[in-house]
């Protein structure tokens, strides 16, 4: 036989007992089964349809035969011969059920999931080793042994966005994208509450760069599934595209909120890098959310073991910066009150800084770049021998100095 089955001769004659009266074209299609002569067993169990058509043992052994030549097919590279031989496969052993569920239920249930997991199998290697087109016929294949599951057509979809983030696939990544997004629509007509596949959708048209149905799908799933540090990650990702920082920054320190309640100490590894970023982003000149780029910047010193040179740098940037958005909104400032409160909060800022500033050049003295926001934050604070000295050094690490 092509493959083993799970029904060897003997056992095909041994059912028979189970089945109950058996018709002589049914019995004589297991023994052209048994010596692989499927067409034959077909063609039998069809002259038997003419006296008799209600038989489920004659629908069972029909799916046999037809899933014997299906492997036969897939053996020979024939895709088209082999969806058809498992399409009629699927369709007997449907009708096998439907004349007598409870005796053919097992027997059934086994024979489509050998189906539909030998393809399943094969797409998996023909995948992880970038057979990409081959992996795709068994998926199909798969689906057409199993129509009921939608796992083939997902996986298809999957893959294609896979392939297109390879370079080797650059020149048809936009096509591999809308396939699919097509494929994915065709399972969520089946499935439209799925989570996982409109989560996958919004990725593709994201990718695609319809970023207002990408955002608006995102915001449903987050309405829904607002603790998914996965959706989290590819809405600040989509926010970024679209420049709305702070909502990217939003989205990252709720994911590391989320990293640090969970008992899972694997997902912490991005932790600091994410509240960096959400720092930098804070405090970019189009948000200015400068309290918050602080809060986030001191977090993610705090998980340093040893001071790192870009983690005090940009908190050494940050309350120079934040102290001079403040100097900026005081002398704007009409009431003398409120002016002299912005005057004393720009002071505080301003002794942070050099405090950080101090800090940083005696432990990252080549850094050029920590002697200037020094010497700027010291000179802001009237402290201008001190200023001036940061500041020489800066010139000459920097080599700016007069020549």
């Amino acid at each position: 036989m092509t493959k083993t089955r799970f029904f060897l001769f003997a056992g095909l004659l041994a059912a028979a007992a189970v089945a109950g009266c058996r018709s002589a074209h049914t019995t004589a299609a297991i023994l052209y089964i048994d010596e692989q002569k499927y067409d034959k067993a077909i063609n039998a169990i069809h002259e038997g349809f003419q006296y008799r058509d209600n038989e489920p043992d004659a629908y069972f052994y029909l799916g046999e035969a037809y899933s014997h030549k299906a492997e036969e097919a897939v053996d020979e590279d024939n895709y088209q011969e082999a969806k058809k031989n498992y399409e009629l496969a699927y369709d007997a052993y449907e009708k096998a059920l439907a004349l007598d569920a409870k005796d053919w239920q097992e027997k059934v249930g086994e024979s489509l999931k050998y189906n539909y997991g030998t393809r399943l199998r094969q797409a998996k290697l023909d995948w992880s080793d970038g057979y990409y087109e081959q992996a795709e016929g068994q998926l199909r294949l798969a689906y057409a042994a199993l129509p009921d599951s939608l796992t083939p057509i997902k996986s298809i979809a999957r893959m294609k966005m896979q392939m297109a983030q390879q370079d080797t696939f650059q020149s048809k990544r936009d096509t591999l994208l809308t396939e699919a997004l097509d494929l994915l629509d065709q399972v969520l007509v089946a499935k439209p509450d799925a989570y996982e596949l409109r989560l996958d959708k919004a990725s593709v048209l994201d990718a695609l760069g319809r970023n207002d149905e990408a955002g608006k799908l995102y915001r449903e799933l987050l309405a829904e599934h607002g603790d998914d540090t996965e959706l989290l990650l590819k809405m600040a990702e989509l926010a970024r595209e679209q420049g709305s920082y702070d909502q990217a920054a939003d989205f990252y320190v709720k994911v590391v909120d989320l990293n640090e309640a969970d008992t899972d100490a694997s997902n912490d590894g991005d932790n600091k890098t994410m509240l960096v970023q959400a720092g930098i982003m804070y405090a970019s000149p189009n948000v200015k959310r400068f309290d918050d780029a602080l809060k986030v910047l001191d977090r993610a010193a705090n998980m340093e073991m040893v001071p790192t040179e870009n983690t005090m740098l940009l908190r050494l940037q940050t309350y120079y910066n934040y102290g001079m958005d403040v100097v900026n909104t005081a002398q704007n400032e009409t009431d003398p009150a409120k002016q002299q409160e912005l005057k004393d909060k720009a002071t505080g800022l301003f002794k942070r800084a050099v405090e950080i500033g101090v800090a940083m050049t005696n432990n990252f003295p080549a850094n050029a770049d920590g002697f200037f926001y020094l010497s700027a934050a010291q000179f802001q604070l009237g402290d201008y021998d001190a200023a001036t000295a940061s500041n020489k050094t800066y010139e000459e690490l920097s080599g700016t100095g007069s020549q």
